[in-house]
């Protein structure tokens, strides 16, 4: 007789926050200042309530966009 066992299974933990990393401040190799790991934890906690990715990458990728489109609003760089 095979006897089977369901899975245990999890609840699932909301993601930490970048802040509340234990290596926070040494994700990438980069070191960031507390204040700048604060903001990080404030987007990501608006990208939990709309379901976007909350890694340190996502954040990074998005505010270079956001910088970038500045900077080419401004017309401090040209839009290739």
């Amino acid at each position: 007789m095979l006897v089977v066992f369901p899975a245990r299974i999890k609840p699932l933990a909301p993601p930490a926050m970048a802040s509340e990393h234990p290596d926070a401040p040494k994700q990438f190799g980069i070191r960031l200042s507390e204040e700048t790991m604060e903001l990080v934890s404030a987007i990501q906690e608006f990208r939990q309530r709309t379901n976007q990715p909350l890694t340190l990458a996502s954040v990074v990728e998005d505010a270079i966009q956001c910088h970038y489109n500045r900077l080419v609003n401004e017309g401090a760089i040209k839009n290739d």
